[in-house]
């Protein structure tokens, strides 16, 4: 049985993301799970590929309590963080925010389009386009 949503608590879809955005409420399920990487700092990075009906994104889990997300799981997080890495999008929960798994297997979900696949380009770096496109003829 599905976890009940918080009153007032609304979930938002991976389609309206943004780089920066903060303090998301999102309910995703995990379709592949990569290997764990280690920073140089010693810290774990697990990292899914994660949907819902609008379509799909990499989500970051910092720590040991990755490994404890399998393929079907349906996770809650709560407090969610959109993050550039490389110019890509990805989710993870921010700081202070949290996730719990609510349910498995029985969640409608769309592959593509793939948010993590779609290049964000910088102020900065439009600036520069933007330059660049001036001082050609």
């Amino acid at each position: 049985m599905a976890v009940p949503l918080r009153p007032g608590q609304q979930l938002t879809s991976l389609a309206k993301l943004r780089p920066s955005m903060r303090g998301f409420d999102c309910e995703v399920i995990v379709l592949e799970t990569a290997m764990p990487t280690t920073t140089s700092l010693g810290l774990t990075i697990h990292t899914f590929l994660v949907a819902d009906q609008s379509g799909s994104i990499l989500m970051n889990i910092w720590g040991t309590d990755g490994k404890y997300i399998r393929n079907g799981d349906i996770i809650r997080i709560e407090g969610g963080e959109a993050k550039l890495f490389r110019g890509f999008l990805q989710l993870t929960p921010a700081k202070f925010g949290k996730f719990k798994r609510v349910g498995e297997d029985t969640m409608l979900y769309k592959e593509q389009p793939n948010f993590s696949e779609m290049k964000w380009v910088t102020e900065e770096e439009s600036r520069g386009m933007a330059q660049a496109d001036d001082g050609k003829v």
